[in-house]
């Protein structure tokens, strides 16, 4: 039976975390503290009270707009809060009260935040992924982690990635794949182990592939220009960031392991009648 009080609770600090990762994506790529001011406005700079800043419910109170400058208030600060706050209440459900919900709950709202930074700017920021590395690699030890074997061993994912990169770039003289997804895969490793990994970047790289289709087929967003990274590096226009497929891949291992834990063994075992 479910513990249906503590569902909506973590519901709710999932949502308060989703509040405070909208404040991570707007600051961080310009360099500003993620804690201090307090919540302003984008647009009139106005102080946000904390009436105006509860989860959800004050977007919707004040009609998606802001209550200074009556200015709307973009979807995106809802929908991540909601997104933040679904996966707090399914990961307790999944794992319950456990040493590996400490550990997760943190990776999963840096993963969330490295998806709409990823969708922006292209940018799986190292302050982020490195924590969160350390994070994981601690929580091996915990009682009912996968322990630091299993968490080496899957870093060797990443290592398989880094050199298709390499190899790639020293072909084409093109750059197929940041090293951000690289060290995202990383951390995927340290918390899923080394077949939870695999699992994670099949289902990522599916996905990613139908949505890339489908993007090069609609012409999907190649007007919207592109900004260039730091070494001046502009993406083709109709190109999408991996990233928040690997995120994708790693919640939908993570929180739905009887759906997508056996996947690649599922697809094995259909395929092999065909070969014999």
């Amino acid at each position: 039976m479910f513990d249906w009080a503590a569902i909506v609770y973590f519901f709710f600090v999932g949502s308060v975390v989703g509040s405070f990762l909208n404040v991570v994506v707007a600051r961080l790529p310009e360099g500003l503290s993620v804690v201090s001011p307090r919540s302003r406005c984008p647009r009139c700079q106005k102080q946000i009270a904390w009436y105006d800043n509860i989860p959800i419910v004050s977007w919707l109170l004040l009609g998606a707009k802001c209550r200074n400058c009556k200015l709307p208030v973009s979807p995106r600060y809802p929908l991540v809060e909601l997104l933040m706050g679904c996966i707090g209440a399914v990961s307790f459900v999944q794992l319950g009260l456990t040493w590996q919900l400490l550990v997760w709950f943190p990776v999963a709202a840096i993963l969330l935040a490295i998806v709409f930074l990823d969708i922006d700017h292209w940018w799986v920021p190292d302050v982020l992924t490195y924590p969160a590395m350390a994070w994981a690699l601690a929580g091996a030890f915990l009682p009912g982690g996968i322990g630091w074997v299993a968490a080496l061993l899957g870093l060797a994912p990443a290592l398989f990635l880094w050199g298709l990169a390499w190899a790639f770039l020293k072909i084409t003289k093109r750059e197929g794949l940041g090293l951000g997804d690289v060290k995202l895969l990383a951390l995927m490793g340290l918390v899923l182990g080394p077949m939870g990994a695999v699992t994670a970047l099949f289902c990522a790289a599916i996905q990613g592939a139908v949505i890339g289709v489908i993007v090069i087929a609609t012409g999907g967003h190649k007007a919207i220009p592109q900004p260039a990274n730091d070494d001046g590096w502009v993406p083709h226009p109709r190109a999408i960031p991996f990233g928040p497929f690997l995120a994708l891949g790693t919640y939908e291992v993570m929180l739905m392991p009887d759906v997508f834990a056996d996947i690649p063994a599922r697809i094995a075992a259909a395929l092999l009648p065909l070969l014999q």
